[in-house]
């Protein structure tokens, strides 16, 4: 599978806005290429420490979700039930 640094900077600005938008108090994040699902590592802070959680999504998503709002909101949905144990800014 090849992966272009254009489409692995695309993703992580992708997952980094999706993360802004859910307001985390503090996280940390990787994109992993992967065919078909790419994965995405998380961690981030919980009451009494950090937490990891990995989703996952379509590379063409991830690709998307800047310029597609519906895209973008299918993910924040969705990261954000998976995140839900995570702290948020007050």
């Amino acid at each position: 599978m090849q992966v272009s640094l254009i489409e692995l900077a695309r993703a992580r600005e992708v997952v980094g806005s999706v993360l802004e938008e859910l307001q985390l108090d503090a996280w940390l994040f990787e994109v992993e290429p992967r065919e078909g699902q790419w994965e995405i590592r998380v961690e981030c802070a919980v009451a009494g420490g950090w937490e990891s959680c990995r989703l996952s999504a379509e590379k063409d998503y991830l690709l998307r979700g800047a310029d597609d709002a519906v895209v973008h909101e299918v993910l924040v949905d969705s990261w954000g039930e998976a995140l839900s144990a995570c702290l948020r800014k007050s």
